[in-house]
């Protein structure tokens, strides 16, 4: 008889303990994020998201999020998401200069709105490089082109007293450049 009581309390105590500690179970790999609840709600680990929507930052373990795929089994949730190290939000609209230069260097122009030469465009310019939406007017000349296998498209513009290039279609996480 003591046998079954020490034996049943054991099991209410680990129980217990798997009910206080399986809301606070997480994991990280090299790619993925693994989080143990009792909800299927991710809010918590939205702390800010970005313009697209693509991606939320959870400033705790300095990831941003991308997939999410949750899965149930009985009460529990097992919430496992795709991330990348840093804050994406605070990168999302960023071109850097050096990919401009590879532009030059080695980009298959395809198709064109006119004969731009980019090179010429923003010789003697300074680079401005930020995490800065611009927004294209009805002026855009575009470029379609190969680079390092992948196609993609520019935009090339002025906003104001700014030169600006814009890699991506505007609905597809552009990012952006600008030369004064």
């Amino acid at each position: 008889m003591k046998k079954k009581i020490i034996i049943l309390s054991v099991v209410f105590v680990i129980i217990g303990i798997l009910l206080v500690v399986y809301p606070k179970l997480e994991f990280q790999t090299e790619d993925k994020f693994i989080a143990f609840r009792y909800t299927d709600d991710i809010s918590e680990f939205e702390t800010q998201l970005s313009f697209s929507e693509s991606y939320m930052y959870y400033a705790d373990r300095d990831i941003s999020i991308s997939g999410i795929d949750t899965k149930k089994f009985l009460c529990f949730y097992v919430i496992i998401m795709e991330y990348i190290e840093g804050n994406y939000c605070e990168r999302e609209f960023i071109l850097e200069e050096e990919y401009i230069k590879t532009f030059l260097e080695r980009a298959e122009i395809r198709d064109s709105s006119s004969d731009l030469d980019i090179a010429q465009l923003i010789e003697g310019k300074e680079a401005i490089v930020g995490n800065t939406r611009y927004i294209a007017n009805e002026d855009a000349e575009w470029i379609d082109y190969v680079l390092d296998g992948r196609y993609e498209s520019m935009f090339i513009y002025y906003v104001e007293d700014l030169l600006v290039i814009q890699v991506g279609m505007p609905d597809e996480g552009p990012r952006f450049i600008a030369y004064k």
